[in-house]
C-alpha cells in the first residue's frame, strides 16, 4: 500500500508515518515544515499511485495554542484554505482517505468550527472522520503548540517542579499516539464503517491536575497550582472504532514520557 501523509511532520503525523512504515507500507510525506512548497493550502496534487490518504494537516497545537487571542484569526483563514483547497481535489480523485478531527469540533471556537466543517464535508464525500482527544505520548520542545503532559514532564525533569497554569480542575481524555496510530490504520481499513465520525480515546475522564500529581510522583517533583479555573469540554462520546480498543494506560504512557525525557537530558537535548 502507498499511503499519502498530509501533515507527515506534524506532532501525529511524525509518529505516525513511522507507524505505517513499521507495518511495511510506503509512506509518501508531505508537510509545509519540510518544504515550503508543500503548502495544502494551495498545493496541486498528483494523486496517481496513491492508494490511501491521511489529511491530519491542520493549524494547531495545544490548548495554549488554541486558545490565544491573536492567534484565532490566522488559525481560520489558514485552515479554511486547506478545506476549500484540498477536499475538492479529494472529491475528483476519489482515492480513499481518512480525515482527522478532533473531540473540540464540539466547541464553538474556531478550531472546533473549522473541524467540524472539515467532518461534514468529509462524509459527503464519503470519508470516515477520527476525532481524536488529547494526544499524548512523546515530549515535544517547548513553545505555545507543546502539549499539557508534554510541558509537564518537561518540567518535572528538567527544573524538578511542575508550575501549572490553572488549578488542574478541567476534565480531559487523554489518548497515547500509539493508539491514535492504530485508530487512524483501522479507520481506513475497515471494511464496515455504519458511521462517519468516531472517537479515538482512552473513554476514561481525568482531572489535569491527577495527571500533574501522577508525573510528580515518577520524578519526586515539586508540584505548584495555578490560580486560574480549568476549562472543561464535556464534548460528546460519538463512539468507538469497530475493531479498535486503546490498549496504552496513562500511567505506562507518563512512564515512558519521564523516560524519554531522562534520556534527552542525559544527552543535552531537553532545550
Amino acid at each position: 500500500m502507498t499511503n499519502l501523509v498530509i501533515g507527515s511532520e506534524g506532532f501525529i503525523g511524525k509518529y505516525f508515518y513511522k507507524f505505517l512504515k513499521g507495518l511495511g507500507e510506503k509512506v509518501i510525506h508531505f508537510d509545509i515544515k519540510r518544504d515550503k512548497k508543500e503548502d495544502a493550502r494551495y498545493y496541486k496534487f498528483n494523486f496517481k499511485g496513491i492508494d490511501r490518504i491521511y489529511f491530519l494537516a491542520w493549524e494547531v497545537g495545544g490548548a495554549k495554542y488554541l486558545y490565544e487571542k491573536d492567534s484565532q484569526l490566522s488559525q481560520l483563514e489558514w485552515n479554511i484554505k486547506l478545506l476549500t483547497n484540498l477536499l475538492p481535489q479529494l472529491a475528483a480523485q476519489k482515492t480513499k482517505f481518512v480525515f482527522v478531527s478532533s473531540q473540540l469540533s464540539e466547541e464553538e471556537t474556531v478550531y472546533g468550527v473549522t473541524k467540524k466543517l472539515g467532518e461534514l464535508w468529509s462524509g459527503l464525500l464519503g470519508a470516515v472522520s477520527v476525532r481524536l482527544w488529547n494526544a499524548y505520548g512523546s515530549v515535544e520542545p517547548q513553545s505555545i503548540r507543546s502539549h499539557v503532559i508534554s510541558d509537564f514532564v518537561y518540567q518535572a525533569v528538567k527544573f524538578g517542579q511542575i508550575k501549572m497554569l490553572t488549578d488542574g480542575s478541567e476534565w480531559r481524555q487523554f489518548t497515547h499516539l500509539k493508539d491514535i496510530c492504530r485508530g487512524l490504520h483501522t479507520a481506513m481499513t475497515a471494511t464496515k464503517l455504519n458511521k462517519r465520525v468516531y472517537d479515538v480515546s482512552s473513554f476514561e475522564w481525568i482531572q489535569v491536575r491527577e495527571v500533574a500529581e501522577m508525573i510528580c510522583r515518577f520524578t519526586k517533583a515539586r508540584l505548584t497550582y495555578g490560580a486560574k479555573s480549568g476549562h472543561s469540554v464535556f464534548s460528546r462520546n460519538l463512539g468507538r472504532l469497530p475493531g479498535w480498543l486503546p490498549t496504552v494506560s496513562l500511567e505506562k504512557g507518563l512512564n515512558e514520557m519521564v523516560t524519554q525525557a531522562k534520556k534527552m537530558a542525559q544527552n543535552g537535548k531537553l532545550t
